[in-house]
């Protein structure tokens, strides 16, 4: 039975809570956010644009069916990720058969 990773998941909240402040004009700029945070901004940017990850990628996150090696640090570290939904799921490691289009 798939298990979620609470610290996965923890991580996409973060990244949408971040987006939806500076969406909704709540803070000003990203550096505010990562300035109450703590954190680098280049982190918070790398975090921030966990939002634009395919819905079945973050479906198959919040249903713990992510390939193993899909990590927050790996998700953290990956510089830009491409918008294009097919890229992501091979930059991923999800096969076909997660795939959604």
């Amino acid at each position: 039975m798939p298990m979620p990773d609470e610290t996965l998941i923890a991580l996409l909240v973060r990244a949408h809570r971040w987006f939806d402040e500076l969406a909704a004009g709540k803070v000003s700029s990203s550096r505010e956010i990562a300035r109450r945070e703590g954190i680098d901004p280049g982190d918070l940017a790398r975090t921030i644009q966990l939002v634009f990850l395919a819905p079945d990628i973050i479906e198959a996150i919040l249903a713990g069916r992510q390939p193993v090696e899909l990590t927050p640090r790996r998700l953290k570290r990956i510089g830009t990720f491409p918008l294009c939904w097919d890229r992501q799921r091979q930059l991923l490691g999800f096969s076909a058969r997660h795939s959604r289009t």
